[in-house]
């Protein structure tokens, strides 16, 4: 059974509760009744007034039968007289509609061979018309952000692509699985190499007598390659351990002037635990918090270290998984020198973890940091000096005049959470920190060239 298009069934006169029967004599005679029967279910348009009265009777008297459908043949009749034929040279572009394929997968109809090859000619000269305009590039903050309208504008504006895995927009190596190798514990290792290691005569007076050996019997993990502690002292794992040690008993210094007596500690921004494994090995402290944004040193400490280590694997947007007042230590190393956008939210974060009788040790660069760059400015292996000169050629020219009284921010790049070289100055840091928190003290240069930054909760006026 054929069916009607589409477009004969819209086109087809709609039949009412009263004209949808006709009389058997629309159908008995042919054209003429044809005719008649198309005047019953809808009307000839020229149809006179005067002959109505006659239809109203013969619809009474005669048998009605249902409306007929008609042939194929006078289908084709009425969709010749209702097409309109398109001279060639004014032929519009086919649209998407005109290419799609019916239900049975065949082209329509009234598409011919030189119609589709046309429309294949016209879409390939609208394919490359579109290639030929400059693209939008998406960079980060969303497509056309600053102002970025196209490839050529993203150049000009330095703007960067977006990493492969989206995490890396705020963390690192997210995706990383690669094995650790690993080097010989402390306990495993020569005393004597720790005692004639450059840093020990540093740490010495703070071991108040006690050999170096009973510290080293303690920690019985392995040390990271240097690739897993931020390149810090490659070549020299000695010095990395006692540099560890060294900031750990600085901390337990402060708490003990304090009265801070830690059941909680959180290293922020902990790296492969350079601080963390002596809360770990050398105190009795139960539950010792280990945050930081890269994947890869998170998971080299629950792979090395015991269990009352917690890891947490963070990122650059402001929050931490950790309980309301529940940290008594928390300590940043080198944290707040990187941390160039959402300063004051981590401030009230740490606050916000931070108990009552706590404290915060956080390590900062200010005006005694800027000076002793100073005094090191022709150094080639300071590396903080040579990186900030890439980021800033004339920095050793500033670097010659005061510091900026405020928070100076040195961008190095625009991608990824790590990116900057930031400066506090003392003043910004009672201004602002001080809002936050009671500022005990400041300590310059008690973290190599860092000044250390004694924080106790904020007291209620």
């Amino acid at each position: 059974m054929n069916t009607a298009s589409k477009v004969e069934r819209k086109n087809r006169p709609q039949m009412t509760a009263e004209n949808s029967r006709v009389p058997a004599s629309a159908t008995s005679n042919g054209n003429k009744n044809k005719a008649t029967g198309m005047a019953n279910a809808g009307g000839e348009k020229n149809a006179s007034a005067a002959d109505e009265p006659q239809k109203q009777k013969a619809a009474l008297t005669e048998k009605p039968v249902l409306a007929t459908q008609p042939t194929v043949a006078e289908k084709a009749k009425i969709t010749a007289k209702r097409t309109v034929p398109v001279s060639p040279e004014l032929k519009p572009v086919p649209t998407q509609a005109d290419q799609t394929p019916n239900l049975r997968g065949k082209p329509q109809q009234n598409a011919s061979t030189a119609d589709l090859a046309h429309q294949k000619s016209a879409n390939s000269q609208a394919a490359k018309k579109q290639e030929s305009k400059p693209q939008k590039t998406p960079v980060r903050g969303g497509q056309g952000a600053a102002g970025v309208k196209s490839a050529a504008d993203a150049a000009k504006k330095n703007a960067i692509p977006r990493p492969e895995a989206w995490e890396d927009d705020i963390s690192r190596n997210t995706l990383d699985d690669l094995p650790f190798t690993s080097l010989p514990s402390p306990a495993s290792r020569d005393a004597n190499d720790f005692e004639n290691a450059t840093r020990y005569q540093v740490v010495k007076s703070y071991l108040k007598g006690t050999p170096i050996q009973q510290f080293l019997e303690k920690d019985t993990w392995p040390i990271p390659t240097p690739e897993d502690r931020e390149g810090y002292s490659a070549g020299f794992d000695e010095n990395y351990w006692i540099s560890g040690l060294e900031d750990y008993l600085k901390i337990m210094a402060i708490a003990d002037r304090l009265n801070v007596v830690p059941k909680s500690v959180m290293d922020f921004g902990c790296a492969t635990g350079r601080v963390v494994r002596h809360f770990a090995a050398q105190s009795k402290v139960p539950e010792v918090w280990a945050t930081d944004i890269n994947q890869r040193h998170v998971r080299w400490l629950y792979e090395h270290l015991p269990m009352n280590v917690k890891p947490v694997f963070n990122h650059c947007i402001p929050t931490l998984p950790i309980a309301d007042k529940s940290v008594d230590i928390i300590t940043a190393f080198s944290v707040f020198t990187h941390i160039d956008t959402f300063e004051t939210h981590w401030l009230a974060e740490l606050s916000r973890i931070m108990s009552d009788d706590g404290m915060c040790y956080l390590t900062v660069h200010n005006e005694d940091t800027w000076d002793a760059l100073r005094a090191e400015k022709d150094n080639e292996k300071n590396r903080l000096i040579r990186s900030l000169v890439k980021i800033d050629p004339q920095f050793l020219d500033h670097l010659m005049g005061p510091m900026p009284d405020q928070r100076s921010i040195y961008r190095f790049t625009e991608s990824g959470p790590y990116r900057a070289q930031v400066f506090h100055s003392n003043n910004y840091l009672r201004k602002v920190w001080g809002r936050f928190f009671d500022i005990e003290a400041i300590m310059p240069c008690h973290h190599v060239r860092q000044t250390v930054v004694v924080l106790k909760k904020k007291t209620r006026s």
